[in-house]
């Protein structure tokens, strides 16, 4: 049907009229060369906002608000280039129109007997189970299907699965590597730019900071929030009168929802703050939120940025080159990466490979009667993850994460609380992130140890305390200590951690 189709299959209704024909685009796929906007034989785009779906997990304000007006600005670009668009908004349950109730399926079908919709293709998701349940809507609709690849990644589908079936460990830095070889990306011949796959070693730089007063020295570029135009405004007015009681107060919203804003972002973290990324990558500060983080994987992970895109910019910029193989491993290493070990790994998320069973308490999710004796690092990242729905990744691993992993919490309601809380999650980031790398609930398939550190490593990341020795006496190293004393039996064999075990037991014997 079109030179865009992954695949010419199509799944046949039996049905001999052609009617409409019609392309699903998704609130994550607002892709501005999306396939389906040069497609000639799509008559009609659809759009649907879905509260039932809005409302599978309390998700942030911020990501309800980013998704509403990113698909409306999607929409109204459409409309402008006189492309025929059929959107189906979360509000319209006051006109009678729109059940809050409603399916997301019961929504796609809605729109499929008002405009005669008889074939129906969709860019393919990267989760398995969308796709699937995309497959049985359009089934249970009597449609003719078919759909495009995936254009928010950079490896095809077939290729990153073949890669993980062919690699029974799996690990990010051979993957990252052949991504290097594949795409020739940083490579100059068959060789690494700069003869090293990474500078992981000169990207773990802690702020310069003032001794008197612990205060860092260095001058940080504010991130460019935009003020909302007409159609932001009505997605956080509705998000405020809809989904009031979720966390995050949409009034605060503070992210791009267009292209063009977007690729103004891109160009911002280019000039101002990619050539102190790679050095302060793993840097952390109690009063700096963004420090030189892009904050771009919000807009890449709903198509508001292509990750090529993203790549081609960073790789020719005039920076350091261990700030542009810092920040591209992200994407083409990382970000890939997560996405191959999901799909790898189809029961990942409920994972628990140290058992534990403690529940969140309801401040996790309110940030109301956090507890006198929660740590200061893991108070101050969780109140401004309520504030923007983010943290940047080594607050999200080794404040967050850690502190969960410490405390014996069920893996799955981490995972849960990341899915709902930020404002970049994924079903297909975060069950690899958290539940393989931050909880080490996969037993090491996906990380090579827990991502755990008392108030030391903490110490000297983000000056959290006022001395050393004041990080030593937190709790924060105490429950380190704690940890691999209970669970010394599952990581006995773990290599990497064979110094602090030993520690531990001569700490034990004392």
């Amino acid at each position: 049907m079109s030179r865009h189709a992954s695949s010419e299959a199509e799944i046949s209704s039996g049905c001999e009229t052609v009617g409409m024909k019609a392309a699903l685009v998704l609130a994550t796929q607002l892709l501005e060369d999306h396939p389906a906007y040069s497609d000639p034989e799509i008559d009609l785009i659809l759009f649907v906002e879905n509260a039932r779906s809005l409302e599978r997990r309390p998700y942030h304000a911020h990501k309800i608000v980013l998704l509403l007006a990113s698909m409306r600005h999607a929409a109204a670009r459409l409309e402008a280039r006189g492309i025929a668009v059929a959107y189906r908004r979360v509000d319209a349950d006051e006109a009678g129109t729109n059940d809050r109730t409603e399916s997301f399926g019961a929504a796609v079908g809605a729109l499929v007997r008002e405009h005669d919709i008889t074939h129906l293709a969709w860019m393919a998701h990267t989760d398995p189970r969308v796709q699937g349940s995309i497959e049985k809507i359009a089934a249970g609709q009597g449609l003719q299907t078919r759909t495009y690849a995936d254009d928010l990644f950079l490896t095809p589908e077939a290729l990153v699965d073949e890669w993980f079936a062919t690699h029974p460990t799996a690990r990010m830095e051979d993957f990252y590597r052949w991504q290097r070889r594949r795409t020739g990306i940083l490579m100059e011949g068959g060789a690494p730019e700069g003869r090293r796959w990474n500078f992981d070693t000169e990207n773990r730089h802690p702020l310069p900071r003032d001794k008197k007063t612990k205060a860092h020295a260095l001058d940080i570029p504010a991130i460019p929030i935009p003020d909302p135009d007409e159609l932001t405004r009505s997605a956080i007015e509705d998000t405020r009168r809809l989904f009031g009681d979720h966390p995050g107060d949409p009034q605060t919203f503070w992210l791009p929802v267009t292209p063009a804003g977007a690729r103004e972002w891109l160009e911002d973290f280019m000039t101002r703050r990619l050539s102190d990324f790679g050095r302060y990558e793993d840097a952390m500060d109690a009063d700096e939120p963004f420090l030189f983080h892009s904050v771009l994987s919000p807009l890449i992970n709903i198509g508001l940025l292509a990750p090529q895109e993203v790549v081609d910019r960073v790789e020719r910029a005039d920076a350091p080159l261990e700030s542009r193989e810092g920040f591209i491993r992200q994407v083409i290493g990382w970000r890939e990466y997560m996405r191959g070990a999901f799909r790898a790994q189809p029961t990942l998320e409920n994972a628990n490979y140290f058992h534990f069973t403690r529940k969140l308490e309801a401040w996790w999710y309110t940030a109301e009667g956090i507890p006198d004796d929660i740590p200061l690092p893991v108070r101050t990242v969780l109140e401004r993850v309520h504030r923007y729905g983010y943290a940047h990744h080594i607050e999200r691993l080794m404040v967050l994460g850690n502190w969960f992993l410490l405390q014996g919490y069920d893996p799955r309601e981490v995972y849960e609380w990341f899915s709902a809380m930020f404002v970049d999650a994924y079903d297909w980031v975060m069950v690899p992130n958290v539940q393989g790398m931050s909880q080490f609930a996969d037993g090491g398939r996906v990380a090579t140890k827990p991502y755990i550190a008392g108030g030391a490593y903490l110490q000297r990341m983000g000056s959290w305390w006022p001395s050393a020795a004041a990080a030593q006496a937190d709790a924060f190293t105490d429950a380190y200590w704690q940890f691999l004393d209970r669970n010394e039996p599952q990581l006995a064999d773990n290599h990497r951690l064979a110094i602090p075990l030993a520690q531990m037991r001569k700490r034990r014997e004392n």
